[in-house]
């Protein structure tokens, strides 16, 4: 049985979900689902639980992750899409380029789905130096109720 796309991206139960970029081609795959396609107050205060973000270069990329990244919840899904190679769209993403803009913002990829005949998607996991480390409190609480 061959997963559906959201199966792919792991969208479960996510309520604030953030789809930016979303490209015509693919936009049906997505019809049956409720999302915003970019940052909106609502998105700055509720955080986003599930992110992805179409960019055909690493420039256009900067640009789209000082708005969403800010807005992102700790243990949100990040994805970005970005064209194949094969697909004859002129960029400068791809699975092996530096990602240098998402891996400075405290982010790793994780994983790699393709999503049609033109677009593959990377997710990104915040890195364990990025995390937010637990505080004292916190593991007496946990400590206290284990």
């Amino acid at each position: 049985m061959t997963q559906n796309l959201l199966e792919k991206l792991q969208l479960q139960d996510e309520k604030n979900v953030l789809i930016q970029g979303l490209p015509s081609s693919i936009e049906k795959q997505f019809v049956k689902l409720s999302f915003a396609k970019s940052i909106t107050p609502l998105l700055k205060t509720r955080k986003i639980d599930f992110a992805l973000i179409f960019a055909v270069n690493e420039n256009q990329l900067s640009c789209i992750l000082k708005d969403v990244l800010p807005c992102l919840q700790a243990e949100g899904k990040f994805w970005i899409a970005y064209p194949k190679s094969s697909s004859k769209i002129v960029t400068d993403l791809n699975r092996s380029c530096s990602w240098n803009c998402v891996m400075n913002a405290g982010f790793e990829s994780a994983t790699e789905v393709a999503l049609d005949h033109v677009w593959t998607a990377m997710r990104f996991e915040r890195s364990e130096a990025a995390k937010p480390a637990v505080t004292k409190s916190k593991r007496r609480v946990a400590a206290v109720a284990g």
